[in-house]
């Protein structure tokens, strides 16, 4: 049998999109007046940040995986919710577009004192590449993370190619080859090789983190999903060896995208079974609304300051 993990947390540091006024559903629970006390002062911002806690029998393990756009956003939220940064056992990057590490070294500013001392930090061998957006000859400069930069908050920084497992029953996926023939990615995302020229970004080091929850199957924690989310949870039941999949949650790159391709993703979801959906950040409204049609009861909303739990059955 796979390893598997007896519950996972997901709580949303940083997304697009806060709703103070949602209530508690079957696995969210909604950082509300009633929880802070008074009215929440959260922020949101285009970008993804989150801190996964995956427990099994007495053991614990914590990620933070995404770093949001800005530090001021990033480490707003983690005081409002009262996070505690000791209880981080290790750091990890999807990918490296600036609205998932551009807070992540002023995190480590602000409370690297706080943060256990070895700690280590995943990536894909992609992630510190200067990056752009282009359409004709019109350029955008999308930064580039420096992996000095966290080296020298005394963080290990750790590549990883293949699907390696963290702890038991959590895995990051590391390079994701195949791909559906379907989900292209965007032509306008760029690049920059040693040379200086722009090509076409595959995004081949992007990290998903997969955690198999006992007796329920995968949960797929996705950033922006550029190789495709049908792929990514095809890629995920395969390196696992766990052909269900549970919950997927995270950024699905839909936005913009034409009904079609909305529509075949969705039905896709259908077609896997999965149980819970909840679309953040760069799915786009027009996604949305297809998997609220389409799947009904399986989606919750994302808001931030939310925690998503996962958990076996008694």
């Amino acid at each position: 049998m796979p390893p598997a993990v007896d519950r996972v947390r997901v709580t949303t540091v940083v997304d697009n999109y806060i709703d103070n006024l949602r209530q508690d559903e079957a696995i969210a629970r909604r950082y509300s007046a009633f929880v802070a006390g008074k009215m929440p002062d959260l922020r949101a911002e285009h970008g993804l940040a989150h801190l996964v806690e995956a427990t099994r029998g007495a053991e614990r393990f914590t990620m933070a995986l995404d770093f949001g756009l800005t530090a001021d956003t990033m480490n707003h939220n983690f005081r409002e919710l009262a996070l505690d940064p000791g209880a981080i056992d290790a750091l990890a990057l999807s990918h490296g577009h600036r609205d998932h590490w551009g807070g992540l070294t002023g995190f480590l500013h602000g409370w690297r004192r706080r943060l256990r001392r070895d700690l280590a930090f995943y990536g894909g061998v992609d992630h510190f590449s200067p990056r752009w957006q282009q359409r004709g000859e019109r350029r955008v400069y999308s930064g580039r993370l420096s992996r000095d930069e966290i080296e020298r908050y005394g963080i290990d920084v750790r590549l990883v190619a293949k699907p390696t497992p963290i702890v038991e029953g959590l895995w990051l996926s590391g390079e994701m080859h195949g791909a559906e023939d379907w989900e292209t990615i965007p032509s306008n995302l760029r690049v920059e090789e040693e040379g200086g020229e722009l090509v076409q970004d595959t995004f081949i080091g992007e990290q998903t983190l997969v955690a198999n929850v006992r007796d329920r199957g995968l949960v797929v924690v996705t950033s922006c999903s550029h190789r495709g989310i049908v792929g990514i949870c095809r890629n995920a039941a395969r390196f696992t060896g766990v052909p269900r999949v549970h919950a997927v949650i995270g950024g699905f790159h839909l936005s913009g995208l034409d009904e079609a391709r909305i529509t075949r993703v969705v039905d896709a979801f259908r077609d896997l079974e999965v149980e819970h959906v909840i679309p953040q950040h760069c799915t786009g409204i027009e996604a949305i609304c297809a998997i609220v049609q389409r799947l009904p009861g399986r989606f919750t909303a994302s808001s931030v300051g939310t925690t998503f739990e996962f958990t076996a059955p008694n």
